[in-house]
């Protein structure tokens, strides 16, 4: 709180994005202008330099070529600049006998030829010179022009070029100052995403980067107000769950002195003379008993975190450590009545893992599945290796996972009451199973096949 109020002070001397906007339109119209008063200056320099032709340029060549064509006995196409047009008419009929003009364009001079020398239409002049027995009317354009012939020729006339070529330079301007400006914009709303990104992947030990604008730092403030909630929540998360784990822990451990007492005084009586009864019920006590020193086995190793369980990776078989499973499996299930088929394909690799982990959690699945599988029902083995992972698919034909289950199965402590009922089972050894695969940067997943029963698939990478 004590930073964002300061922060809060520290706004009122920023920059806003209405200041920047309107620096925005001001560096926009301030350039605009410079250009229009470039282009008036170039336009200016062509003018002055003779490289193009003002509007009235026809006009006055026009007019200092009237006393000659008046009294010249006849006009010929050479007397006539290349600007112009020319057409000889005579005075009774008003009939072209001569010259380059068009009939469509004489039409308007016809009307008019005796009234006025000068017509205008259409952007074009019209001089009508008066001559012995006929009139030499000179057409010529009313805009500017290029000087060049070859100019003329090539490219329209030269105020639609100008104007083409002003509009390209207001597009380019406004271009240029709109991406300056963006790109401004664009960087603030980078340390933006970089913030959020952060938070996202709960790396919350960067060093924020403010913008210098009010509504951008605005929200880095509140960002990095949510960055601390987070990270106070996650380290209360953190000191939970890790005192949760030590607390299983101690438990395991003082579990462990009455279980032993209980399993030698059972030893005891299993030397001592019993009937037939009593010893069966000694057998019971001490098989519970090696049961309960298993979980507590397993509870102990659940309760350390995953980065300080052990692992030890070393070059071994995965076809030895499939064979090894394969007899373990098939002495735990005794004599119920479960078909087990092991499936395994290209096997022959030596890889890095920590064969002993990887070998209970194998087991853990494998024992999962022998004990949720009916009698008469099969547990199915598929292991093998492509060119980048160990695969080891484990489906029953059990009751399978129900919908909480596929959800919660590895969670610790979690058991699948709905469907996959056996005594002696306290939702560890899937847990368990799932941090081994984590640590070998692999992937569990849990589901049904097909036909009903549960399925769990490991893949270990191998490259």
């Amino acid at each position: 709180m004590g930073r964002r109020l300061q922060m809060g002070v520290g706004f009122k001397g920023k920059k806003t994005l209405l200041k920047e906007l309107i620096k925005y339109m001001a560096t926009l119209c301030i350039s605009l202008v410079v250009v229009a008063v470039l282009y008036l200056f170039i336009n200016i320099l062509a003018m002055n330099t003779g490289f193009s032709y003002p509007a009235n340029y026809n006009e006055r060549e026009a007019e200092k070529l009237v006393p000659k064509l008046a009294t010249v006995d006849k006009v010929t196409p050479d007397m006539i600049p290349d600007t112009m047009s020319y057409a000889i008419l005579d005075k009774k009929s008003k009939k072209e006998t001569a010259g380059t003009v068009k009939e469509e364009d004489l039409h308007l001079v016809k009307k008019k030829i005796e009234k006025k020398p000068y017509v205008n239409y259409k952007q074009k002049g019209y001089l009508v010179i008066e001559r012995k027995n006929e009139y030499c009317v000179l057409q010529y354009s009313l805009r500017a022009d290029f000087s060049s012939p070859l100019l003329r020729k090539y490219l329209p006339n030269y105020e639609l070029t100008s104007m083409c070529i002003l509009v390209i330079l207001f597009i380019t301007v406004i271009f240029i100052v709109t991406t300056y400006f963006a790109n401004g914009l664009k960087k603030h709303f980078e340390t933006l995403n970089i913030i959020t990104r952060s938070i996202k992947e709960q790396d919350l030990q960067f060093k924020p980067e403010f913008t210098n604008i009010k509504e951008f730092d605005c929200v880095i403030d509140s960002l990095l107000d949510m960055k601390d909630a987070l990270q106070n929540s996650l380290e209360a998360q953190w000191r939970l769950e890790k005192n949760k784990k030590e607390q299983i822990g101690a438990l395991a451990h003082d579990i462990k002195i009455p279980m032993t007492i209980i399993k030698g005084n059972a030893e005891l009586l299993s030397l001592s003379i019993q009937n037939e009864e009593q010893a069966e019920y000694t057998k019971y006590i001490l098989g519970a008993g090696n049961r309960i020193e298993q979980y507590i086995h397993q509870l102990i190793h659940l309760s350390k975190t995953e980065e300080s369980l052990t692992i030890n990776l070393e070059k071994a078989s995965i076809d030895e450590l499939t064979n090894a499973l394969q007899e373990d499996i098939s002495a735990y299930k005794g004599n119920k009545e479960v078909n087990i088929l092991f499936k395994k394909e290209n096997l022959m690799h030596k890889v890095k893992v920590d064969c002993q982990l990887l070998h209970r959690a194998l087991l853990n699945i494998l024992t999962n599945a022998v004990d949720h599988t009916p009698e008469g029902g099969g547990v199915s083995v598929q292991a093998e290796c492509d060119y980048a992972n160990f695969l080891f698919v484990v489906t029953d034909t059990g009751n399978g996972f129900s919908q909480d289950g596929l959800k919660k199965a590895t969670d610790l402590f979690y058991m699948d009451d709905k469907s996959r009922h056996s005594n002696g089972h306290y939702g560890m050894g899937l847990t368990f199973a799932k941090n081994v695969v984590n640590l070998h940067n692999g992937e569990l997943k849990i589901g049904n096949s097909q036909y009903g029963g549960g399925q769990v698939r490991v893949s270990i990478p191998i490259r």
